[in-house]
């Protein structure tokens, strides 16, 4: 079975300030990008961040249903609608995002939804992270907001 994922901006980005955008061809088999996350990506005024995408092998994704596409825009902005509705279209189940409405969204329409920091703890259950603790503290001062509590429960021991 392939394992495959339609990704957002937001885990790009924020993968690519702490230096883990290989995660993503490590935990997934492919990896897509719509097209208006692409441009959105290459749209940030970072050298480094615009060189970014050329670390990650990834598909471009073109969204060809622009009625459902249309019809989500508005509190979603375009790159996460288009994670789920290509998603939707190329019949992958699962997406990489981190806004909550664009989780809950994608979530209601039966996708399998992941995050930043979910990608985190799953290369750190993969034996590709050695100190999740630190990552976490660096996803933080990238610009992540992670509430202490969360940060707390994934520093606490697991029973």
């Amino acid at each position: 079975m392939t394992l495959k994922a339609v990704v957002n901006a937001s885990p790009l980005i924020l993968l690519g300030k702490i230096n883990y955008l290989s995660l993503l061809n490590h935990l997934f088999d492919q990896v897509y990008i719509p097209s208006s996350v692409i441009r959105e990506i290459q749209a940030v005024d970072d050298l480094e961040m615009n060189t970014a995408l050329s670390r990650v092998s990834f598909e471009q994704m073109d969204v060809t249903n622009r009625v459902a596409v249309l019809g989500l825009l508005g509190r979603l902005h375009l790159g996460e609608v288009e994670v789920i509705i290509g998603a939707i279209e190329n019949g992958i189940s699962t997406v990489v995002l981190d806004e909550n409405l664009a989780r809950n969204k994608a979530r209601q329409l039966g996708l399998d939804v992941t995050g930043t920091l979910g990608l985190l703890l799953k290369a750190e259950k993969h034996g590709l992270i050695d100190d999740i603790h630190q990552e976490i503290i660096k996803l933080r001062n990238a610009g992540m907001y992670l509430s202490d509590e969360i940060i707390q429960k994934i520093m606490s021991p697991q029973k």
